[in-house]
């Protein structure tokens, strides 16, 4: 029974507008962000050269991933529009007529809707990687560290799936499930950045020389103290928040960081549960009339 619904989801998911809009921006976008690297590159050639820039401002692999945060504002109108179309036509209550279970019902939509979202965003590293190589080179990343990140990357978008499809699957409209997907995405998403930047503030500002208008001398400026820096039991409550979000372990991946790839996909893997288990638990308890 869970078979035939995955395969009658997956008919439905090729021929679905939304889906093919969705991966023809996921491949619009990789192909953008490799042209105009390529573009920057081939004008600003000689200033990069005379600045001495490492060749990750020239490569493709500095900005191979970063697309996947973009990925992050068209993946909810996906999630959202696919399932909340399954209210307004009447599909799901017709499933539940002819007997499927709430509970395959559910993770038939949810394997659909992460399979849909990996599609786009493999299109994306694809085009990345092939286009990106040849025209601008690939000389930081191996093989190995690629597949590596990508793998993990692919782990935290459905782990950000799963919370999308909880959050269409519990309101029973197209169009409030769109909104509510994507406001959820948003937030998580921007209190990513936000925590982001204030994680990244250095504890101390660096020593800085300046010209002393005054005593008209070069003076170099003490390991002054940063006010911005945050510590203490803040410094762990914003920690583990970011630690937690996996938005964040997107962001991370983007800027090719792989310091807490374990404990990332820990995190992952307890959203992707809890938020499976709690879905269900409220979808099987639904009111579909």
């Amino acid at each position: 029974m869970m078979c035939r619904l995955i395969r009658a989801n997956f008919s439905r998911l090729l021929r679905s507008g939304v889906f093919r809009l969705y991966t023809a921006f996921s491949g619009g976008l990789g192909l953008f962000v490799v042209l105009m690297r390529y573009i920057d590159w081939q004008k600003n050639k000689q200033r990069y050269i005379e600045l001495d820039l490492p060749v990750e401002f020239h490569t493709i692999d500095g900005i191979a991933f970063v697309g996947m945060l973009y990925l992050l504002f068209a993946v909810p109108v996906f999630v959202g529009i696919f399932l909340g179309t399954e209210y307004s036509d009447g599909t799901i209550r017709n499933k539940l007529v002819v007997g499927h279970k709430r509970s395959d019902i559910y993770l038939a939509n949810l394997i659909t809707c992460a399979s849909g979202t990996l599609i786009g965003a493999g299109l994306n590293l694809l085009i990345n990687f092939t286009l990106g190589t040849a025209l601008c080179g690939l000389e930081v990343l191996t093989v190995s560290e690629i597949t590596k990140i990508t793998l993990f990357t692919f782990i935290s978008l459905v782990s950000t799936t799963a919370v999308m499809v909880l959050v269409a699957m519990v309101v029973n409209s197209k169009a409030g499930a769109s909104v509510s997907v994507i406001i959820i995405t948003m937030i998580m998403f921007f209190t990513t950045i936000t925590l982001a930047n204030k994680l990244e503030q250095p504890e101390y500002y660096e020593d800085m020389a300046y010209y002393n208008t005054e005593t008209q001398q070069m003076e170099i400026t003490e390991h002054e103290k940063n006010p911005n820096y945050i510590e203490g039991t803040k410094r762990k409550v914003y920690q583990t928040v970011y630690d937690v979000m996996p938005t964040s372990h997107i962001y991370e991946y983007a800027m090719l960081s792989d310091e807490k790839t374990g404990k990332y996909t820990v995190y992952d893997c307890i959203i992707l549960t809890v938020t499976t288990a709690l879905g269900i638990l409220i979808f099987r308890r639904k009111d579909l009339k």
